[in-house]
């Protein structure tokens, strides 16, 4: 075990690297409580909202869900991506919540490619989940049952795939 594993699995995948999970929940029912859980059982680590980044903007605010904050929208992810891996080159192990859908991992791929920091994605599905997202193709192998279970039990198999590397993006 070394410095940045107390606790749980190294997202950098050795050698005291940091990394960065994308938690993704669309529907917002418990992302916060599973990332607070994650974050915790993750050393060094750090608990990033991406709606944090979106409410940054004070003048000009668009809400996120009109077809004209496509723009905000883009910035403020992007803004989110370089600053998980800011924390992610400085050894952190970063888990940032949000309802980033996988086609809009687009910012944090670059993020990981131009850094070398390990990029996974958790997508969180609960029985609330909209129609569509059933259908992931490839990705669904990153798409975690959140709907009857414990936030602590779905924090628990997030940290298991974790530690398998079974979220694990490639650029």
């Amino acid at each position: 075990m070394n410095r940045t594993t107390v606790g749980g699995p190294e997202l950098g995948g050795g050698r005291g690297a940091g990394g960065v999970v994308v938690l993704a929940d669309p529907t917002g029912t418990g992302s916060g409580t599973v990332a607070s859980l994650l974050a915790d059982a993750l050393h060094p680590s750090v608990h990033l909202r991406a709606d944090d980044f979106q409410r940054a903007v004070r003048q000009g605010y668009v809400p996120p869900h009109l077809p004209e904050a496509q723009r905000q929208n883009t910035t403020a992810l992007a803004a989110t991506a370089q600053a998980a891996f800011a924390f992610a080159t400085g050894g952190y192990q970063v888990v940032v919540e949000a309802a980033v859908p996988p086609a809009a991992l687009d910012a944090f791929r670059r993020e990981s490619r131009t850094t070398g920091a390990a990029l996974h994605y958790v997508l969180l599905r609960s029985p609330e989940a909209p129609a569509g997202l059933g259908a992931l193709g490839p990705l669904e192998r990153h798409a975690v049952d959140a709907g009857p279970a414990a936030p602590e039990a779905t924090a628990g198999a997030v940290l298991a795939g974790l530690a398998q590397r079974a979220f694990l993006l490639g650029w």
